[in-house]
């Protein structure tokens, strides 16, 4: 309680602003919905409700997981617009801990490549070194991650995606 939620939602948007020009590493970010979901951590702390294990942290989440509020474009130029009816049950359950979702991660489209790149968003940038990759498929919440965009990057993996970007950036995938 040294910081409130909505000082450390803010501070991860500001660097957002500060660092994602250079790497585009975020796709979409939730500045509205982020502040509104702090400031109800906020007020619920104050009222000595129980805001869960992960209340006030920011995550960012991959662009094939599904949120109810932004299309899960998978990169895809044509899936722009689709915006899923129901919540991916990882995010549920970081809703439902208290956690914070402040945008989306890049991603190669269908997640079927190495490197984080692809028609509608473009290239996500290793920020360590530039002539590299920063792996993928869950390569812009890796940057994320380590660039301090967040503290928590939700991807997923089904040969290396997780790994390969968090090797690759200098950060630790469960």
């Amino acid at each position: 309680r040294e910081v409130t939620a909505r000082e450390v939602v803010d501070a991860h948007l500001a660097r957002i602003d500060e660092v994602n020009p250079i790497v585009n590493a975020v796709t979409v970010g939730f500045t509205d919905r982020a502040r509104t979901l702090a400031d109800t951590v906020d007020a619920a702390i104050g009222a000595g409700e129980d805001v869960g294990p992960l209340a006030g942290v920011p995550f960012t989440v991959k662009e094939n997981i599904d949120l109810t509020w932004s299309a899960s474009t998978q990169g895809w130029t044509f899936l722009r617009d689709a915006v899923p009816a129901a919540e991916a049950t990882m995010v549920r359950r970081l809703l439902e801990a208290g956690a914070i979702p402040i945008a989306r991660g890049n991603m190669p489209d269908w997640g079927l490549r190495w490197d984080t790149d692809n028609d509608l968003f473009g290239r996500t940038i290793n920020p360590w070194d530039p002539t590299r990759v920063p792996g993928g498929s869950s390569g812009g919440d890796a940057v994320a991650v380590a660039t301090g965009m967040a503290p928590l990057g939700l991807g997923n993996d089904y040969g290396g995606s997780l790994r390969l970007p968090a090797h690759a950036g200098g950060v630790c995938a469960l």
